[in-house]
């Protein structure tokens, strides 16, 4: 089947009529009745009906303007999926990180993408996470990592990262276990830094409230790593993501539990409304593979004590190259 002979056909069925759709395919009406005509022979089904007001789509005519559209934009998915693959990126490129993503993530992303891509101009913002989401919407920067919900309602793709538990964090001597769950009358029963600023620590806030509980929060902090060495110090303890004091953790300066009920997510996040860069996509791809070697998977079932995370890892790990391949 003719693609040249599918495009002709698709003209007149948006533009209503034969003389329209010659003059957008710049073709002469005659010339384009018989490609017409050259096409339903093919198929063996009349694909046309001319009326007073223009012509009409046939059943079949219809199956056919709807298959053919797709095909075509199957199509110049195919060859924006090869120009990507086959293009040396370039171009300036702004990422968005927040402060605990930057520790984890940072130096060696930065370091393998510039080597890899050398003709990328590279730049980086950090912020909290639903400021990094509002920068990324707003178009101040090209790709960012942020907690989950703070993506959701805005015009951003996203690929999952990772889904953690949210944890209270406390000095070693505090005993907490991953393995023995909390709920939030015991969060309450302890002084607490938090960051009103920070969604996730504003939402479990409001749970609490919702229940009857106060949070005794004895002061709000923003910066993350001013906490978490507040706690390690003794000071208070503090709620965060899993990931954000998983170092601390494995060094032996503080202990964390799970907070039954409460859970969040980091994804990679990009704009659905605007076209994404060869330079965006590798990045991405970067952004993913990155994270996975960074075996977090592993370290939150090791804690938690579950005997089948090398499975389970290794799934995961084998799903997110296998994506990252395929863009």
């Amino acid at each position: 089947m003719d693609l040249r002979q599918l495009g002709y056909f698709i003209s007149i069925a948006e533009h209503g009529g034969f003389a329209a759709a010659a003059r957008a395919r710049y073709i002469s009406q005659s010339a384009l009745t018989r490609q017409v005509q050259l096409l339903e022979e093919e198929i063996g089904a009349k694909l046309l009906d001319r009326t007073s007001r223009g012509v009409v789509l046939t059943h079949a005519g219809e199956i056919l303007r709807d298959r053919a559209s797709q095909l075509f934009r199957d199509v110049a998915l195919l060859r924006e999926d090869v120009l990507a693959e086959s293009e040396t990126p370039t171009g300036h490129l702004v990422l968005g990180m927040t402060p605990s993503i930057r520790v984890l993530l940072g130096g060696g992303l930065v370091e393998g993408y510039l080597r890899r891509y050398p003709k990328v101009h590279l730049g980086v913002i950090e912020g909290l996470s639903h400021t990094m989401a509002d920068s990324l919407a707003r178009g101040l920067c090209d790709v960012a990592v942020v907690i989950r919900d703070d993506a959701n309602g805005k015009a951003l793709s996203t690929r999952t990262l990772i889904n953690e538990p949210l944890v209270i964090a406390g000095p070693a001597r505090a005993g907490l276990r991953m393995d023995t769950p909390v709920d939030l009358a015991f969060v309450s029963q302890h002084p607490l830094l938090i960051s009103r600023s920070n969604r996730v620590t504003s939402g479990l806030e409001k749970a609490a409230n919702r229940i009857g509980l106060t949070l005794n929060v004895v002061m709000d902090v923003q910066p993350l790593h001013l906490s978490i060495d507040l706690v390690c110090r003794g000071i208070a303890f503090a709620v965060v993501p899993f990931s954000a004091v998983l170092r601390e953790y494995e060094a032996g300066f503080l202990s964390i539990a799970p907070i039954a009920g409460f859970d969040t997510g980091w994804v990679v996040a990009w704009p659905s409304d605007r076209k994404v860069s060869a330079a965006s996509v590798k990045l991405v791809d970067a952004i993913q593979l990155e994270f996975a070697a960074l075996n977090l998977e592993e370290s939150l079932l090791t804690a938690m004590g579950h005997s089948d995370r090398s499975s389970r890892l290794a799934t995961a790990k084998k799903v997110a190259r296998k994506q990252a391949r395929r863009r």
